[in-house]
């Protein structure tokens, strides 16, 4: 057995190796079985790997230690809270009476109270728990979770967005409060600065340490952009041609004119609205988030498709097709703006 095993198995939960900390916790427990520190450090280690009843087990058993009794608590809200957010808020409540000056304790419980909806009593504690921070690691949890709690609250929205800012101010590379940030200036309307933080995350970080909503964003709202300017480029395109193009040139001319200045437009377009793709992070996030949105491949599909159609007219005259294109194109700009609602912030 190493000399310091409890140390070891915490360099092991750094490192994000829960399974090397279980073996060498359990090396221990298996001589000292009541060992406080080692059930206490295994029911972290458990939550960890996703045994949320074996977590709750050892928690309860290092909550016997009055020495540990204050952590196992804020624990055992962290993990009962998703089976019973009651027992939770007990727990919480608990961790905060034994504890009251630890900032991560007021801070689980002010999301167990975001989580009730009980949101002045959330807002109060997570300002308790940015006053009691001790470090900037601690003030960065406590402005995401304020900020969490204001996010869901329209009025408070503006509030969301400063406390991401001044956390983003802090750590700007950490993804979480990149989400943080993004969430807030979404719902409070700051649509190309939120893709503009999804952006900057996704070129920072590698993919499997970015939280999927940032993904979410940079690629929804890519595409709102790109289709709502082929949009507008097919509604215009009829009016140019058949008011303009076809009195000088006459139909069979005027309308190849006018499709070739839309096909020329929507390339431009998309070649220009796609550019960050050209970043290996944003793309591979990309890519990735496409699989779970159909209405973003429809959406791309369109935008081809709609360029398509303007080189066939390019090429054969056939200018019943110009009318056709911005009806597709505002069909499925509808679709997508609906989907856009859709995105859930994430809960921090």
């Amino acid at each position: 057995m190493a000399s310091d095993p409890l140390g070891q198995a915490r360099r092991y939960l750094l490192l994000g190796e829960p399974q090397k900390a279980r073996l060498m916790l359990e090396l221990v427990l298996s001589e000292h079985p009541d060992h406080g520190p080692a059930l206490l450090l295994m029911a972290i280690t458990r939550t960890e790997i996703g045994d949320a009843e074996g977590a709750e087990r050892d928690a309860r058993l290092a909550f016997a230690h009055p020495e540990l009794r204050a952590d196992a608590a804020s624990l055992l809200a962290r993990i009962t809270m998703a089976r019973d957010s009651t027992e939770a808020l007990g727990w919480a409540s608990e961790a905060v009476r034994l504890d009251p000056g630890r900032s991560e304790f007021r801070l689980v419980l002010a999301r167990i109270l975001r989580e009730r909806r009980q949101f002045d009593a959330a807002r109060r504690e997570a300002e308790a728990g940015l006053t009691t921070a001790a470090g900037e690691d601690e003030r960065v949890e406590a402005l995401v979770t304020a900020s969490s709690i204001a996010l869901q609250q329209v009025p408070r929205r503006e509030e969301a967005v400063r406390l991401a800012e001044e956390a983003a101010r802090i750590d700007p590379t950490n993804p979480s409060v990149g989400q943080m940030l993004a969430a807030a200036q979404m719902a409070s309307g700051r649509r190309t600065q939120a893709i503009v933080t999804a952006r900057r995350i996704l070129s920072e970080n590698p993919v499997a340490r970015v939280p999927p909503y940032l993904a979410q964003v940079a690629t929804a709202l890519l595409v709102r952009f790109l289709i709502g300017l082929v949009t507008l480029v097919s509604v215009v395109t009829p009016l140019l041609t058949f008011a303009m193009f076809a009195q000088i040139y006459g139909m069979p001319v005027g309308s190849r004119v006018g499709a070739a200045v839309a096909f020329g437009s929507v390339c431009v377009i998309c070649v220009g609205v796609l550019s960050p793709l050209r970043d290996p992070g944003v793309s591979r996030a990309v890519r990735l988030f496409l699989r779970q949105r159909p209405i973003e491949v429809v959406a791309l599909v369109t935008a081809g498709v709609i360029a398509l159609g303007y080189l066939v007219v390019i090429v054969t005259g056939f200018f019943p097709l110009i009318p056709l294109m911005p009806l597709l194109a505002l069909a499925v700009w509808t679709v997508h703006e609906v989907k856009l609602t859709q995105l859930r912030p994430p809960v921090s």
